[in-house]
C-alpha cells in the first residue's frame, strides 16, 4: 500500500476491502483516497478516511443494505477513525454534481443517496494528490478541474456556508459557552476559512494547518494569535494564545470578517 497511508489506516482499509469483496464480489473496481491523507495531514483519532469507491455496475437496494451494514460494523470497531466517501460508476468520476444521479454517500457508518461529495475540491485533490488503493492508477482517469471552477466553488462556499457560520458566531454570548465548544469553533472556523483563503490566493489545496501557517505570512499581525491558537487546537496541544473566551470569539469573528471581505475584493 502507498507509503503515504498511515499504518493504522492500512489495517482498516485491508479489512474493508476483504469484507466488501467477500460480501459483494466482482463489483469494486477501484478505491482511492483524497482529503487529509492525500494532503499528508492525517491526524489519528481526529481525521476521517476520505474515499472514492468505483463500482462496475449500478448498486441495488440489496447492495446498499450490505454496504451500510459493512460500514456500521467498521464504525463500531474503529470508533475514532470514520470512513467518509462515496460509491460511483467509473463514468461519473470528475463529473459535475448535477451530472451524477446515483451516488451512494457514506459517513459515520451511515449510507444514503446524495451528491454532497461531488464537488471541484474532491476532484482536484483526487486528480492532483489522490492515492490509489485498488484498481487503475488514479492518474489514468481522464478528467480535469478548471482553476476558475475551483475558485468559483470556493468563493460561493465562503459566501454561503462560512458567511452563515460567521453570523451564528456573532450571536454567541461568551460567558454561556463551555471552553470545549469555543475550542471546537475556533479550530473549525479559522482553519476551515483559511484553507479556502489559501485556495483563492494560490489556486491550490493544502491541509488546514498548512493553510494557517501560510496565513501567518499573509495576514495582519492582529490575527496571528487566533490563527496560532487554531493550529494548537488542531494539533492537540493545550497551549492557548488568547486570554479569555470573549477574546477568542471576538478574534475569530474579526479574522473571518477580514477574510470574507478580502477574498470577495480579490474576485471582484
Amino acid at each position: 500500500m502507498d507509503s503515504r497511508v498511515p499504518i493504522q489506516v492500512r489495517k482498516i482499509l485491508n479489512e474493508y476491502i476483504t469484507l466488501f469483496q467477500n460480501k459483494i464480489p466482482n463489483t469494486l473496481e477501484g478505491f482511492y483516497l483524497h482529503g487529509s491523507i492525500a494532503l499528508n495531514a492525517y491526524i489519528n483519532g481526529s481525521s476521517d478516511i476520505d474515499f472514492i469507491a468505483v463500482v462496475n455496475r449500478p448498486l441495488t437496494d440489496e447492495d446498499v443494505g450490505v454496504i451500510s451494514a459493512l460500514h456500521k460494523e467498521l464504525n463500531r470497531k474503529y470508533k475514532d477513525t470514520g470512513m467518509d466517501g462515496c460509491y460511483l460508476l467509473v463514468e461519473d468520476i470528475g463529473k459535475k454534481q448535477c451530472e451524477v444521479n446515483g451516488c451512494l454517500n457514506v459517513n459515520e457508518g451511515k449510507a444514503n443517496w446524495g451528491n454532497d461529495n461531488i464537488n471541484p475540491i474532491t476532484w482536484w485533490i483526487l486528480k492532483n494528490k489522490g492515492i490509489t488503493i485498488l484498481g487503475a492508477d488514479v492518474a489514468t482517469y481522464n478528467f480535469s478541474v478548471d482553476e476558475r471552477v475551483l475558485d468559483d466553488y470556493v468563493l460561493e462556499n465562503m459566501n454561503s456556508y462560512w458567511s452563515s457560520r460567521l453570523k451564528k458566531i456573532k450571536k454567541y454570548k461568551a460567558f454561556l459557552i463551555p471552553n470545549k465548544l469555543v475550542d471546537l469553533e475556533v479550530e473549525w472556523s479559522i482553519t476551515g476559512i483559511l484553507r479556502q483563503f489559501y485556495t483563492l490566493q494560490e489556486h491550490d489545496i493544502v491541509s488546514k494547518v498548512d493553510a494557517c501557517k501560510y496565513a501567518l505570512h499573509h495576514l495582519p499581525e492582529e490575527f496571528h494569535n487566533i490563527i496560532t491558537e487554531a493550529i494548537s487546537i488542531r494539533e492537540g496541544s493545550n497551549i492557548r494564545y488568547c486570554n479569555s473566551k470573549k477574546q477568542r470569539i471576538d478574534a475569530t469573528i474579526q479574522c473571518m470578517d477580514y477574510i470574507l471581505k478580502d477574498c470577495n475584493s480579490i474576485k471582484n
